[in-house]
């Protein structure tokens, strides 16, 4: 899984990797891919990578809105543009 650079479990390894070391990064990857299998056994589903953006994205539109909303707690006004997700 690693070895493809372009993959959810690829970035969470370098990315986990960089603050945590190789050999927590590994382990954290394996706990991972068996809670991937897990559920997939569970809900009889197949592998689906582009499940893992929709969710970054919602994450994103979350972090997004949860800024807005603190800033304006704090008396400033945000307008959001489309770059910003």
């Amino acid at each position: 899984m690693v070895r493809s650079r372009n993959t959810y479990l690829s970035k969470f390894y370098w990315r986990l990797k960089a603050r945590r070391g190789a050999k927590k990064a590994i382990i954290a990857v394996a706990r991972k891919m068996l809670v991937i299998i897990y559920n997939m056994l569970i809900h009889d589903k197949t592998y689906n990578e582009g499940q893992f953006e929709k969710a970054r994205n919602k994450q994103n539109e979350m972090r997004l809105r949860k800024i807005v909303k603190d800033a304006a707690r704090l008396g400033f006004t945000v307008i959001p543009t489309e770059d910003a997700i």
